[in-house]
């Protein structure tokens, strides 16, 4: 049988129970990274067929609903 001290089955133990959490975490926050949306470029759109709100950084006045496709107007 293989013969290891207490502090290095410790160490085991560590780095096999944080080393896949350490993991996950990364990948969250790598991917939380590139999903972020800046809203300060966009403004609020309401459907006014299907009530969906939207995202859209068009400056014209007419925008399309990404739901249900049809065209709306801004409000002011």
């Amino acid at each position: 049988m293989i013969e290891i001290s207490s502090v290095t089955a410790f160490m085991i133990y560590l780095c096999l129970t944080l080393g896949p959490l350490l993991g996950l975490w990364l990948a969250q926050h790598y991917s939380r990274r590139h999903k972020k949306m800046n809203i300060d470029e966009h403004q609020l759109y309401i459907c006014e067929y299907c009530q969906f709100c939207y995202l859209d950084d068009r400056v014209q006045g007419i925008t399309r609903c990404p739901q249900c496709l049809s065209y709306n107007k801004k409000e002011k």
